[in-house]
């Protein structure tokens, strides 16, 4: 198997479980496990081969390294300034700017790994395509009990509930009050469940088609980096008229939706979402100044 550039290549990874690990009561305790945890979580759609499992324990520690120094930094300063902007209610503006920057993050991490992605994609093995596939039908079981049984109204409420348990991590107990009105912005804003799954079925598809095609033919590496970022485009902005206006249409959504719930707040909440933030820049802050696993 050709070596791969692990260094860039996981670097992502890093990137984006560690916002996810965000929802933990202390970003600290879950990002000083991220080396186990990515390994866990990329192992589980890829099934690395010996081979791969080697190289990202001896890549990590420089991996690691690097995030702390270059990424940490971004996205504290990212906390300082949404945390001065809940000083209101936010604007659709800021918004609209949140959910981009977010992307950024992800986006740019991932352009940094692309030359890695390639080499990766041009030694991909067959029983890796099952394990993916695989994947991904159990995940795609898992958002199909989640969203997709009862009916409509079933499907809204259990989306409520989920909005309403994020909102309350922030902000404290929210009222009945608020509470309804949460579920009415979410009945105007949400998108379609079932538009959604088949949108996400479609990316899935087409991620499998675009990775066996390279494996299959194994094209120049200049040639497979342009199928690869093509590949990534088409996933983060639609191939179609109608999947462009989809993705457009589910940021500003989100964007809505995110505004018109800091606008339910009050003071009290208001200050318990800054103070939840700030815990969180504490702990960023505590992170960049610690050594990096050697």
């Amino acid at each position: 198997m050709i070596k791969l550039k692990t260094k860039r290549f996981y670097l992502s990874c890093v990137v984006f479980l560690s916002f996810l690990l965000s929802s933990c009561s202390s970003i600290q305790l879950g990002y000083n496990q991220i080396d186990y945890l990515l390994k866990w979580w990329i192992d589980d759609y890829v099934d690395f081969t010996t081979e791969q499992s080697q190289m990202y324990d001896q890549a990590f520690p420089l991996i690691g390294k690097k995030h702390r120094q270059e990424e940490l930094p971004k996205a504290l300063q990212f906390m300082r300034q949404i945390r001065a902007k809940l000083e209101q209610p936010l604007q659709i503006v800021d918004g609209v700017n949140i959910v981009k920057d977010i992307k950024s993050f992800s986006r740019t991490s991932i352009n940094l790994l692309q030359d890695d992605a390639v080499t990766l994609a041009l030694t991909f093995q067959p029983k890796q395509f099952t394990n993916l596939e695989n994947a991904f039908a159990k995940s795609n079981k898992k958002y199909q009990n989640d969203f997709l049984k009862g009916t409509s109204e079933d499907r809204l409420e259990k989306r409520v509930e989920k909005i309403i348990e994020r909102t309350e991590s922030f902000s404290g107990n929210l009222s009945k009050s608020q509470k309804i009105q949460i579920k009415e912005i979410a009945r105007e804003y949400l998108l379609d469940t079932e538009l959604i799954y088949q949108t996400r079925l479609y990316k899935q598809q087409f991620i499998l088609k675009t990775l066996k095609k390279i494996a299959q033919d194994q094209p120049p590496p200049a040639q497979a980096k342009m199928i690869i970022n093509q590949l990534l485009n088409e996933i983060e902005y639609g191939s179609t008229p109608e999947q462009k206006e989809f993705e457009k249409k589910r940021d500003l959504h989100s964007s809505i939706i995110l505004v018109k719930i800091t606008e339910l707040f009050d003071e009290q909440q208001r200050k318990k979402t800054q103070a939840k933030i700030r815990s969180w820049e504490q702990d960023l802050q505590k992170l960049i100044q610690q050594p990096s696993k050697t």
